[in-house]
């Protein structure tokens, strides 16, 4: 009897294990589509920072243009300008979306000195940050 006890206690504290090891796959898998989420964004705010410089380059060019006494030059500046600035709006809310992706680093409150993952105490000032139990792992 005291055998079959001890083996469902086994098999229990195993089931257990393997919950905990779903549960963190689990996560794993999401911080790592956050991850990837967070690249193409990066990817595509590289594009329009690329195309910015391209119309900021333009505007350089026609007002140097104008400058030199070329005519008709004020609607196509305008017009780029107006671009820029549109891409400028696009790229601030995809940079918005990349900080919403990427994980937060722990900051001790006493210091505000940035701390390592799962630490109890700050190793900078000595606060406690974390109690045993809340710590994760």
């Amino acid at each position: 009897m005291e055998l079959l006890q001890k083996m469902g206690n086994r098999a229990k504290g195993l089931g257990d294990k393997a919950k905990d090891l779903t549960s963190k796959a689990q996560d794993i898998r999401k911080r790592s589509s956050g991850l990837l989420e967070a690249t193409k964004l990066k990817f595509e705010l590289s594009k329009l920072e690329k195309e910015m410089e391209n119309n900021l380059a333009g505007i350089g060019l026609l007002v140097y243009q104008h400058h030199n006494g070329e005519e008709d030059l004020q609607a196509e500046i305008d017009r780029l300008l107006e671009a820029t600035k549109e891409l400028e709006e696009e790229a601030k809310a995809l940079e918005d979306q990349i900080a919403n992706l990427q994980p937060k680093v722990p900051v001790c409150p006493e210091c505000e000195q940035e701390l390592p993952t799962g630490g109890i105490y700050c190793s900078y000032c000595g606060l406690k940050v974390l109690d045993e139990e809340n710590r994760s792992e």
